[in-house]
């Protein structure tokens, strides 16, 4: 009996050694591995594409109050109605050699000029009567002649100084007391148009 408590005595004693029993302390160092994580954003480079917005020149030059208007095709466009400035009139005077009808815009006010003068002698085919003639600024003509410069004292030529414009005209007044005609059609010598109708009034 006193054999079995030796031997039991040693093996306790020989586990405490070994510390292999409950409150034994094992120290363990974890190794703690730190890992770098390098997040790199992609530099998001955003070219905003430049939008040129080239308006197309809508060929349209008015002068003050509308009056005349260039259309797209090139032609011009007059409303007398629309004019600012005053306008001009004189009837022939008697007994002068050349005697002529003339009305015309104010140019200064209006930023072109226009212009009808209309020779009762000087055109074989016109003497002052109302009804409907053509446009002719020479002895065989009708002496009608339509002066036009659309930018007045501006660079663009003064398009009634060949006197070669043509067109219609139907005059409803020439008198002392004024002038009225309706003009249609006309075309200058550089092409420049003036379709109409539109009735110039002095």
């Amino acid at each position: 009996m006193r054999r079995h408590w030796i031997q039991a005595a040693v093996v306790a004693l020989v586990a405490s050694a070994c510390g292999g029993g409950t409150g034994s302390s094992s120290s363990s160092t974890a190794a703690t591995t730190t890992s770098a994580t390098t997040t790199t954003s992609a530099a998001t480079t955003t070219s905003a594409a430049a939008t040129t917005s080239t308006a197309a020149a809508t060929t349209s030059t008015e002068a003050a109050g509308g009056a005349l208007t260039l259309n797209a095709d090139g032609s011009y466009a007059i409303d007398w109605d629309g004019l600012v400035g005053g306008v001009s009139f004189a009837a022939p005077v008697a007994g002068a050699a050349d005697p002529y009808f003339s009305v015309h815009n104010d140019p200064a006010t209006d930023g072109f000029f226009f212009s009808i003068e209309a020779y009762t002698v000087y055109g074989a085919a016109w003497s002052g009567e109302l009804g409907d003639f053509e446009v002719g600024c020479f002895p065989a003509g009708s002496g009608i002649c339509v002066h036009f410069d659309p930018d007045g004292p501006g660079p663009l030529g003064n398009l009634g100084a060949d006197f070669m414009a043509t067109g219609d005209v139907t005059i409803v007044q020439a008198d002392g007391e004024g002038f009225v005609a309706i003009v249609s059609n006309l075309e200058f010598s550089d092409g420049t148009t003036i379709p109409g109708p539109f009735t110039v009034t002095g």
